[in-house]
C-alpha cells in the first residue's frame, strides 16, 4: 500500500504539495492523474526516497521512504520521466550491471528482456533504440529483482498513439504476470483508461479525490463504459445502440465495449446480463467513464 497523509513539499517559495492525501491499496493500476506542474513527479520522488517532505507522512508498506530508504528501493522499481542513458552502451550491458548492484544473475536478466520485449535488442546500442523500444528497456530496468511496486513517471510521453497503447498494454500484462502494484502518473488521459482500475486526482498540488474508478465515475456521474465478450459482437452492438442513452460502441474481434449515460449502468447490466443468459455475450465488466470527464468534474465539485 502507498498512503500520504496531509503531505506538503516545497521547493523555495514554490509549493508543489499542498497536503496531499491519498492511499492506493496493494494490486491496484493506477493512475496518478493531472496536468503538468501539478505534484505528480514530486510525489513520485517521495514515494521511493529521493527528497524529504516538508511536512506530512509518506508510506510505502510500511515504510517511511526517507528513513528506510534501501528497504524501499528493494521493494521499488522506478521509471523516471527523463531517464537518460548511455546511448553507446548496449542494452545488455547496462541491463547486466544493473542486475549485479542488485545481485542478480544474467538469467534474471534476459527473462526480464524476453517479458518485456527487447530480449533481441541485448546487442544493439541504447541510442540505436526507437522511443518504444526505448520505453521497453526503462520497464525492463524498473522490473529487475521484480519489484512489489512499479512507479512510472509519464512512461508514454512523446510517444505516437499505437505506441501508447503498446506501452500501456505491455504495463496491464505485466501486472498481471508478476502480481504487483503499478502506479502510473500521466496528464494522457484517453487511453489510460483501458488499462488502470484506480485513481488519484491531483490539482495544484492538492489531491481532489481517489479510489477505485468505477465508484469514481459513479459519484461524479460520468459516461459508463461497460465491456462485453461475445462471439457475435456486431449482432450485440446492433441492439444496444438502438437505446436511447447509449451514446457509442467499439468493436473488437471477440468483445464490444459499450459507452452510455451514467444514469443507465444499471439498466445496461440487466440488458447485459440478459444477453448473457441468451448465450450473445460471454462476460461483461464494468470498465470506466471517460477519463477527462471525471477529473473535470471532479475539479469543478472541489470548487465549491
Amino acid at each position: 500500500m502507498i498512503e500520504f497523509e496531509r503531505v506538503y513539499k516545497a521547493y523555495g517559495d514554490i509549493l508543489a504539495l499542498r497536503g496531499a492525501s491519498f492511499r492506493i491499496p496493494r494490486g491496484a493500476l493506477a493512475g496518478l492523474l493531472g496536468p503538468n506542474g501539478s505534484g505528480k513527479t514530486t510525489s513520485l520522488k517521495l514515494m521511493v526516497g529521493l527528497i524529504k517532505p516538508n511536512a506530512g507522512l509518506v508510506s510505502v508498506n510500511g515504510y517511511d521512504p526517507w528513513v528506510h530508504e534501501d528497504r524501499v528501493r528493494e521493494l521499488v522499481g522506478f521509471l523516471p520521466e527523463r531517464p537518460i542513458y548511455p546511448p553507446y552502451l548496449k542494452v545488455g550491458s547496462l541491463l547486466r550491471h544493473l542486475a549485479r548492484l542488485r545481485g542478480l544473475p544474467w538469467s534474471d536478466v534476459v527473462r526480464i528482456a524476453r517479458l518485456v520485449g527487447v530480449e533481441k535488442y541485448l546487442d544493439t546500442n541504447i541510442g540505436g533504440l526507437s522511443r518504444g523500444y526505448l520505453q521497453r528497456f526503462g520497464l525492463a530496468q524498473a522490473l529487475l529483482g521484480e519489484p512489489e511496486i512499479l512507479l512510472l513517471d509519464e512512461p508514454t510521453a512523446n510517444l505516437d498513439p499505437h505506441a501508447r497503447m503498446e506501452i500501456l498494454e505491455l504495463i496491464a500484462a505485466l501486472k498481471r504476470d508478476l502480481n504487483a502494484t503499478v502506479l502510473i502518473s500521466s496528464h494522457i488521459l484517453p487511453e489510460l483508461q483501458q488499462v488502470i482500475d484506480y485513481v488519484v486526482l491531483i490539482s495544484g498540488g492538492r489531491v481532489v479525490d481517489y479510489g477505485p474508478l468505477g465508484e469514481l465515475s459513479s459519484k461524479y456521474r460520468v459516461t459508463t463504459v461497460y465491456v462485453a465478450r461475445s462471439p457475435k459482437p456486431r449482432s450485440v452492438a446492433r441492439l444496444l445502440i438502438e437505446h436511447e442513452h447509449v451514446s457509442g460502441v467499439m468493436l473488437g474481434d471477440d468483445w464490444v465495449e459499450i459507452h452510455a449515460d451514467s444514469g443507465f449502468g444499471d439498466e445496461l447490466k440487466r440488458i447485459l446480463s440478459e444477453l448473457q443468459a441468451d448465450g450473445l455475450v460471454s462476460g461483461f465488466e464494468l470498465k470506466t467513464g471517460y477519463l477527462g470527464e471525471l477529473y473535470e468534474r471532479a475539479i469543478r465539485a472541489a470548487e465549491y
